[in-house]
């Protein structure tokens, strides 16, 4: 599902011409501001205790480029969090069309 979001962000956003380093630098920024939208949300769903939990493993992590511990993490913790990450994509989609097309005209 991620997967065809991504291709249609790419595409939709104008950015499927972008030399291919560019296009991944562009998707690394896109996933960061989604990843902290996701993470304002889930922040409010966790407990304290979870908070503290997921903190010391970011804290942990951090360098490593393992975020899929974090993602595990937040999976277990949340029941809909792959729902919820999903409803981030569509909206930063929808914004970023929309303020695309805003531009174009």
């Amino acid at each position: 599902m991620y997967k065809v979001l991504q291709q249609n962000i790419i595409k939709e956003l104008g950015i499927d011409n972008l030399p291919e380093k560019e296009k991944e630098e562009m998707l690394l920024r896109i996933g960061k501001i989604i990843f902290q939208d996701v993470m304002f949300r889930v922040v409010e769903i966790l407990s304290e205790k979870d908070q503290d939990e997921m903190s010391k493993l970011f804290d942990e992590t951090a360098g490593d480029d393992e975020g899929d511990k974090v993602l595990d993490f937040l999976r277990s913790k949340i029941d809909n969090f792959d729902d919820i990450v999903g409803e981030e994509i569509v909206k930063f989609k929808e914004e970023s069309v929309d303020i695309m097309q805003s531009i174009k005209k």
